[in-house]
């Protein structure tokens, strides 16, 4: 409140000073006006009576006689207290003088400012002091040809003279000077409220306090103009508010990628990046001190600066987004850069780690290559057989069968490859499509059994399962049934004849299941344990082909409990043969 009224008394002073200074003008101006009303009718009075002693003067023909001492006469027919008339010669001597009877001590008056300006023009006047009487007197001299008539009247033209007779002006402009103390009040009132009101509201945004709706501006242009000020600052707060949840969006968004990026200045400085960009430019370029902004100088970015150089500095770009985008190699890791330089010619620059892109596309080329190689053995066959019974016609019915058979093997193994290749490309490409759903083991194991059970007699194969009944995974069924398949399977085709295959619980980490399938037969050396799961991988090539098996087996048990996030991996089991320990989340 302290600070309103100060403000308030401030306004007031500003307008009220200008206010009475504008009223001192005006008074300045009736003075100057009054004054010069005063001085004219002076004048002519002066002027009256100057032509009233030289009428005297001529009628008494004083100026032959040379004694002007009768003018005397003149003073007691004039109503003017204490006017002065002098009568001087051409040359300046004075030839009478109504205040001084001793002409002889008095000065020669040509050189008078009043005789000098009555010379050359119809009468000469002067205000000054009377080195005589000591007295301010207002002199008129008029020339008459043979002499001058100078006549003085007391000069008291002032201020109280005219606040004397100007009474009722001075009444009316204190009458007005009061009605505009009171309207300046009242306007400087509003006034200095709307203003300190937009004050404190500044103050308040400066601490950071934002608006108060319980300010409420008056009903002015001053209080109109707050309230906009007001609408503008509440868009603006609105507006930042969302730029920053933007901002904090981004940034949670930068740092969750798993790219680097980083944002730079038209000047080549780091706006804003992520933690990616560093580890990635730590793992590129070896130099665990380098910031992001001696990454752009580094010789292994050569071709972003090279790209910068040709376009920076292209002035606004409508239409055109310049970008360059390259490969790096190091350490048999790969990296993809991007750079893509904006309108401000401020950039961006994205490195990727497209390591398991690469990874996938060198195996799926090695994939291509083996499948080709795969493929050509069983399709020979295929051919050869067919061929050999179309160019030997005479063949009996036993080799014609014979040569049929052996062509359904081929094409059997033939089927099963693709199947093999399908299987692996849908848990490559399509891994999420599976649906999971509980799955009984126990059940999927005797699904197995009964699918293999002529194999398993034919090699004398004895099956333990030592699994709870009501043992459940959440997977998908049908790769359930592959993984288990699979691995029964491998161990009828390789482990032997008379050989027990056990499949029981273990021990193992909290929501997961965890297994041992195990046979004892003749196991797989250790040196190639590492690389079994891999595709078409075979300990034994020529093994392998004989028993008809397709080298994708165990890598898609691999894939397949990969994709349930499970983990599997095999040892030589105590005692011989071999150990697959499995681990399912339930």
């Amino acid at each position: 409140m302290t600070e309103i009224k100060s403000y308030r008394h401030r306004l007031f002073i500003y307008y009220f000073s200008i206010f009475l200074l504008f009223t001192l003008l005006v008074l300045a101006f009736q003075y100057y006006r009054e004054k010069k009303i005063r001085i004219d009718a002076l004048d002519a009075r002066l002027n009256d009576m100057s032509e009233l002693v030289d009428n005297y003067i001529k009628a008494n023909a004083l100026a032959d006689s040379g004694n002007f001492r009768p003018v005397d006469s003149i003073l007691k027919l004039i109503p003017v207290p204490d006017l002065r008339i002098t009568v001087i010669a051409t040359d300046g001597k004075v030839l009478y003088d109504s205040f001084i009877d001793n002409l002889s001590v008095m000065e020669n008056h040509l050189s008078r400012p009043e005789v000098m300006k009555s010379l050359n023009s119809p009468y000469g006047t002067a205000v000054r002091k009377s080195e005589s009487t000591g007295k301010d007197y207002y002199y008129l001299s008029r020339y008459f040809n043979n002499y001058y008539i100078r006549l003085a009247e007391e000069y008291n033209i002032n201020i109280r003279g005219f606040l004397k007779r100007e009474h009722f002006f001075l009444l009316f402009m204190a009458i007005v000077f009061a009605l505009i103390w009171v309207l300046l009040a009242v306007v400087t009132r509003q006034m200095g409220k709307s203003i300190t009101m937009l004050r404190d509201f500044a103050a308040r945004v400066r601490r950071g306090e934002g608006n108060d709706p319980a300010i409420i501006f008056p009903k002015n242009e001053i209080g109109e103009t707050g309230k906009e000020i007001v609408r503008i600052y509440n868009n603006l707060a609105r507006n930042t508010a969302e730029l920053t949840l933007q901002k904090e969006k981004l940034f949670r968004h930068l740092h969750v990628l798993n790219e680097g990026v980083a944002f730079f200045s038209a000047d080549r400085k780091v706006t804003l990046s992520n933690s990616h960009f560093v580890v990635f430019l730590t793992a590129l370029t070896g130099e665990h001190a380098l910031t992001p902004e001696g990454f752009i100088e580094h010789p292994l970015f050569a071709r972003i600066i090279s790209f910068l150089d040709n376009h920076q500095g292209g002035g606004t770009r409508k239409q055109e987004t310049p970008s360059t985008e390259f490969h790096i190699e190091k350490a048999g890791k790969y990296f993809g850069l991007r750079c893509i330089l904006f309108n401000d010619d401020s950039f961006e620059i994205v490195v990727t780690d497209i390591t398991r892109t690469e990874q996938n596309k060198a195996m799926r080329q090695q994939m291509t290559s083996n499948i080709a190689h795969e493929l050509k053995t069983p399709i020979a066959s295929f051919k050869g057989y067919l061929e050999t019974m179309m160019v030997n016609k005479d063949l009996d019915e036993e080799k014609k069968q014979y040569f049929l058979e052996k062509a359904l093997s081929q094409s059997t193994r033939l089927t099963d490859l693709i199947n093999d290749i399908v299987t692996l490309n849908k848990l490559d490409e399509t891994g999420s499509s599976f649906t999971f759903e509980e799955v009984n083991l126990v059940e999927v194991i005797s699904e197995v059994r009964d699918n293999l059970q002529t194999s398993i007699n034919k090699k004398k194969i004895t099956v333990e399962v030592g699994l709870d009944p009501g043992i459940t995974i959440s997977g998908n069924r049908s790769l359930i049934v592959s993984v288990f398949q699979n691995l029964m399977e491998n161990a009828v085709n390789y482990a032997g004849e008379n050989v027990t295959v056990s499949l029981r619980s273990l021990p193992g980490e909290t929501g997961y299941q965890t297994f041992s399938f195990s046979d004892n037969g003749t196991g797989i050396p250790e040196e190639h344990q590492p690389r079994i799961f891999e595709r078409f991988y075979r300990v034994d090539d020529g093994r392998s082909r004989k028993s008809g098996g397709t080298g994708l087996g165990l890598a898609i048990v691999k894939n397949a409990i990969l994709l349930h996030k499970g983990e599997i991996s095999v040892r030589t089991r105590p005692g011989g043969g071999t150990e697959f320990i499995i681990a399912l989340p339930v």
